[in-house]
């Protein structure tokens, strides 16, 4: 009996003396470390920030919340009544827009609301993925939002899709069977509420210069028609390679009467040319060039090598080219320029195994 009289004695006093060795919390504002005098409300994810105030030192802290956010006391720093700290990039379930400091006396709260980067989308691998195939689609913050196998879901143009797998970066999905051309694709995560638009358009249709199969070139000359061909992507294509006849130049694709826009050619910084290329080499500078002719006789727009970023080798991948329109002293002004030319300048001894398909012209900003 006298035994557990000591313990519950011992007890009461270990409380009192923790309660005695807590200080206060006080908390008088937020800043950042570049200036330490001005009070924030707001942060940005993974920002450092300064709260000011007394008591703040680490021994004397329980823990620390920002909304339902707990932070590792281990990565906070404190020093003369000030607490460094890194805001968690981590999207929050309940948003109070508060900072909470805990002890054992109690709590002190802060406003602060954090900002969150938005959920992005940069572009499909392959805007011609075939129906039924795996697409891939490039993006950002894509484990913020847990977009993935669970939360995760990618929309054709209304149909949704499961996601296969996913990194914070990239995305893999099946493309519904019976999907529509020329439809706008977006990635959304269920949990979160949140829903982000790829800029440009699944099969896009929008301004096709030359597809090889509506809109074929004046000459067949190097395009492949054999539907069996086992590069095939979506039909008709054009390929050069060794077996190309070769004459120091050539045109390898002329098409008359394309739907290029008055905004288009007013204002070519805001377009780009795309398309689906393939590759089996690397293109090098001063080795392969492009000269793209939207009227004869005007200066060309010069695609080179460095314009080809290719991800990988043997496969077909969209690509962006430069939009140039140069416009020809001998031209009358009331004409249009609505030719597309490629030619192509090259050495004999060069190696040649590249092909294209769907050329188009489309938006800077993928709308």
């Amino acid at each position: 009996m006298r035994l557990a009289v000591f313990a519950a004695m011992m007890l009461l006093t270990a409380c009192s003396d923790d309660d005695n060795t807590a200080e206060p919390l006080k908390l008088s504002g937020v800043t950042t470390l570049a200036d330490m005098n001005t009070t924030i409300a707001e942060a940005s994810m993974g920002s450092f920030i300064a709260v000011h105030g007394e008591g703040l030192d680490k021994a004397n802290i329980d823990s620390v919340r920002i909304n339902d956010i707990k932070i590792d006391l281990d990565e906070i720093y404190t020093e003369n009544n000030i607490m460094y700290m890194k805001i968690p990039v981590k999207l929050a379930e309940n948003v109070t827009d508060r900072m909470y400091i805990y002890n054992s006396l109690g709590c002190q709260e802060l406003p602060l609301h954090v900002i969150a980067p938005d959920l992005k989308v940069e572009r499909m691998f392959n805007e011609y993925t075939a129906p039924g195939d795996t697409i891939k689609i490039y993006g950002q913050y894509f484990n913020l939002y847990e977009v993935d196998s669970i939360n995760g879901y990618v929309n054709f143009d209304g149909q949704k899709t499961k996601i296969i797998s996913c990194s914070d970066t990239h995305l893999t999905t099946q493309v519904p069977a019976n999907v529509k051309k020329n439809i706008k694709v977006s990635v959304g995560s269920t949990k979160f509420g949140v829903e982000a638009v790829c800029p440009g358009r699944y099969y896009d249709r929008e301004c096709m210069l030359m597809d090889f199969d509506e809109l074929k070139p004046n000459s067949m000359t190097n395009v492949v028609t054999d539907d069996k061909d086992k590069q095939r992507l979506s039909g008709n294509f054009l390929r050069i390679d060794q077996n190309s006849a070769w004459t120091g130049w050539w045109y390898i694709a002329e098409i008359g009467g394309t739907k290029v826009t008055d905004d288009m050619l007013d204002h070519p910084d805001d377009y780009v040319v795309k398309c689906e290329f393939r590759t089996g080499n690397q293109f090098i500078d001063n080795k392969i060039r492009f000269c793209t002719y939207v009227f004869w006789a005007a200066d060309p727009m010069i695609w080179s090598a460095s314009d080809f970023n290719v991800q990988n080798f043997n496969q077909w991948e969209t690509i962006t080219l430069p939009w140039v329109v140069n416009r020809s002293e001998t031209y009358p002004e009331n004409y249009r320029y609505h030719s597309f030319n490629v030619r192509i300048e090259t050495e004999e001894s060069y190696a040649r195994n590249f092909a294209f398909d769907n050329f188009r012209v489309c938006r800077k900003d993928g709308k």
